[in-house]
C-alpha cells in the first residue's frame, strides 16, 4: 500500500459512529468510581440512560440518583432483576476480597432470566470460573461481552486497522509498554496481571488474532511505597513475538507506548494521559512508515479520544450485536482467549518458566 492508501483507511471503530437504534433497558451491577467517571458518560454519549442500578453502598446508590437521575436503586442484584424489566446487565462490581464467586452468580442469574451480560475486568479469579460465566450466557441463549475497552482506544484500534488492511504485511513483532505514573502498588501477582496487564495482553491479541504458544513473565522486586515492574515475552506459532512491560514504579506521566512491525512496514504510537483523572487530557499519535531508511512516513489522524469513547465503543458494539443477533468483538470466545494468556502469564511469574496457554 502506498501512503495515500494508508491515509484513506478508516481508523475509527464503526461502533463509535453507528447509533444504537434499540431502546435497551440497562441495569448496572455496581456503582463505584469507574461507573461515574467512565461508564455513565459513555451511556450519555450513546443517548442511553440505565433504568436501574444496585450497589451495597448507600452513598454509591445516592450518587446514582443525585448525579445521574437513576430512580430504581437496590442493594442486591436479585431484587433489581426481579423488580425491573431489563434487557442488559452491565456488571462493574468492585474487586475487593473474594468477589469472583459473586460475579459468577450475577452472570448466571441474569443469563438464566434471559438478560444479556456485559462484564468488566477482571472476569473471575480462576479459569474454571471464567468458562462458567461464558457458558452461562450460552445456556441462557443471551449475548455476552467483556468490557475490554482498551482494544477500542484510538491508537490501538488504528494500529489494528493498519495490520488487518495488510499495510504492514505479515505481523512479525509488537510491543506494549505501560507506565502508570501513579506508583500504584499491586500486592499480589493476580491483581497485577488481571487488573492491569489484561489491557496490554488484550491489545496484542487483537493484533495477532491468535493465542501465543509460549508466555514467559517476570516481576521485579517491589520498591516499598512505590511499586514493581512486570515484563513478559510472547512467542507465536509462526515465529512472531511480542513484548509487554507494565511499570508501576516510575514517576513518569501515565502513558502507553507501543509498536507493531510487519515484513513490509512498521507503526509506533503513544497514548499519553495526564492526571488528575477529572481533568485528564489524552494525546494519541500514530506514526506509520515502510522499511525505508530515507524516512518515508506519515502521522495518521485520530479523530476520537480514549474516554469516554472507548467505553462507548465497547457498549455500542455489544448493543449492535443484540440488535443484529451477531457476536460482539469482545464476545465470550474472545474474552476466554485473552484469559488463557492471563492465567499462563500468572503461572509463569509464579513458577519462573515459560508456560503454554494452550495447555490450560
Amino acid at each position: 500500500m502506498d501512503l495515500n492508501e494508508v491515509l484513506a483507511l478508516d481508523l475509527v471503530p464503526g461502533a463509535v459512529i453507528r447509533p444504537v437504534e434499540r431502546d435497551l433497558r440497562i441495569g448496572l451491577v455496581g456503582a463505584g468510581r469507574i461507573v461515574h467517571g467512565e461508564i455513565m458518560p459513555a451511556y450519555r454519549a450513546l443517548h442511553l440512560e440505565p433504568v436501574a442500578a444496585c450497589d451495597p453502598d448507600e452513598g454509591a446508590r445516592e450518587m446514582m440518583r443525585d448525579r445521574w437521575g437513576v430512580e430504581n436503586l437496590f442493594e442486591d442484584y436479585r431484587a433489581m432483576i426481579e423488580s425491573v424489566d431489563l434487557d442488559v446487565v452491565d456488571i462493574n462490581m468492585a474487586w475487593e476480597g473474594d468477589l469472583s464467586v459473586g460475579r459468577v452468580e450475577v452472570a448466571e442469574y441474569a443469563a438464566a432470566e434471559g438478560i444479556h451480560v456485559l462484564i468488566a475486568k477482571p472476569l473471575a479469579e480462576t479459569w474454571e470460573q471464567c468458562t462458567q460465566i461464558v457458558e452461562a450466557a450460552v445456556r441462557g441463549k443471551v449475548k455476552f461481552a467483556m468490557d475490554l475497552n482498551t482494544r477500542y482506544a484510538p491508537s490501538f484500534f488504528g494500529c489494528r486497522q493498519l495490520i488487518s488492511s495488510g499495510a504492514l504485511g505479515e505481523l512479525i513483532s509488537a510491543s506494549v509498554d505501560y507506565h502508570s505514573g501513579i506508583g500504584r502498588q499491586h500486592t499480589n501477582v493476580f491483581d497485577a496481571v488481571h487488573d492491569n496487564c489484561v489491557h496490554g495482553i488484550d491489545v496484542l491479541l487483537s493484533w495477532f488474532e491468535e493465542v501465543p504458544i509460549s508466555v514467559f513473565g517476570s516481576r521485579s522486586r517491589r520498591v516499598d511505597g512505590i511499586g514493581s515492574v512486570l515484563s513478559a515475552i510472547f512467542t507465536f506459532e509462526n515465529g512472531a513475538n511480542a513484548r509487554m512491560i507494565y511499570d508501576w514504579a516510575s514517576r513518569n506521566r501515565r502513558r502507553f507506548g507501543f509498536s507493531a512491525v510487519g515484513d513490509l512496514a512498521g507503526v509506533d504510537g503513544l497514548v499519553d494521559q495526564e492526571l488528575p483523572p477529572e481533568a485528564r487530557l489524552l494525546r494519541a499519535s500514530l506514526q506509520y512508515g515502510p522499511h525505508d531508511p530515507r524516512g518515508a512516513s506519515l502521522e495518521l489522524p485520530l479523530r476520537y479520544t480514549m474516554s469516554p469513547d472507548s467505553f462507548m465503543a465497547t457498549r455500542a458494539d455489544f448493543f449492535h450485536a443484540i440488535e443484529d443477533d451477531s457476536e460482539a468483538w469482545a464476545c465470550g470466545e474472545s474474552a476466554l482467549r485473552t484469559h488463557r494468556v492471563l492465567f499462563a502469564l500468572e503461572q509463569s511469574i509464579r513458577d519462573g518458566v515459560p508456560v503454554s496457554p494452550i495447555d490450560l
